[in-house]
């Protein structure tokens, strides 16, 4: 599914609102919506899938995807797997270590991360703010690194603490052994 919809996004017309580089985001494994086997009444599988998108999305992200659905594929696999849409369902957030899998906020609903239950998602393991080309002051990849700056500083400050501390018992052990 991810690899068509970026085939599909790079085939947007023109002048299609979402052609901006800034909607790539967008089009990571960890965002696209879970999909589940269609059954039949007689409980056989109909060769098409249901896809559920989760209720965090924002209108923005649902309208973004949806327009490159209807793009043209310019290079259909021979064998395609038809989709339905389903109802969207309560889906949580992914955590990513990489920064490009996590979500940014213009993808996510206001309303659902403001939900008591759904606060937590509200970090920077979940959800990084959307960048310069959203009119952000930093990138998420500026933040992210600056971030990394300052905890090794303090990973290195704290090594030497460790270290004075060390010498001066050693010093005292030596003092008291002395006397």
């Amino acid at each position: 599914k991810l690899e068509v919809r970026v085939r599909k996004y790079e085939n947007l017309p023109e002048d299609s609102e979402f052609r901006h580089e800034k909607y790539r985001a967008a089009l990571t494994e960890s965002l696209m919506s879970q999909d589940e086997d269609e059954v039949s009444e007689q409980g056989q599988k109909t060769g098409r899938f249901i896809s559920h998108a989760g209720t965090y999305r924002s209108d923005l992200m649902s309208r973004f995807l949806a327009a490159v659905d209807e793009a043209v594929d310019p290079h259909p696999p021979p064998r395609f797997t038809a989709r339905v849409k389903g109802d969207s369902k309560e889906l949580p957030l992914l955590a990513a270590k990489k920064f490009e899998n996590r979500a940014r906020r213009w993808m996510v609903s206001a309303e659902w991360l403001a939900r008591e239950e759904n606060k937590k998602y509200d970090s920077p393991s979940f959800l990084l703010d959307n960048g310069r080309a959203w009119g952000d002051p930093k990138d998420p990849e500026e933040m992210l690194a600056g971030q990394k700056r300052v905890k090794e500083q303090k990973r290195v400050i704290a090594a030497k603490k460790r270290m004075k501390i060390e010498e001066m018992e050693a010093k005292k052990k030596e003092n008291g052994t002395k006397k």
